[in-house]
C-alpha cells in the first residue's frame, strides 16, 4: 500500500512540474503565451484558429 501512495506522489509531482511553468507563463504573460501556442500547432490547424479568430 505504502508504495502505491509513492507512486502516486511522484505522478502527481511529475505532472506538477510540467504543467505549473506553462500556467504561470500563461498568466504572466498571455500574449507570448498565446504566439507560443500558435507556432507549435500543424499550419492547417493555424490556419482554422486564424479565421476563427476573424
Amino acid at each position: 500500500m505504502l508504495g502505491l501512495l509513492k507512486a502516486i506522489v511522484w505522478v502527481l509531482i511529475i505532472v506538477i512540474a510540467v504543467t505549473l511553468p506553462f500556467y504561470i507563463w500563461s498568466s504572466l504573460d498571455r500574449d507570448s503565451y498565446e504566439d507560443f501556442l500558435l507556432h507549435s500547432v500543424s499550419p492547417l490547424s493555424q490556419k482554422s484558429r486564424n479565421s476563427l479568430m476573424q
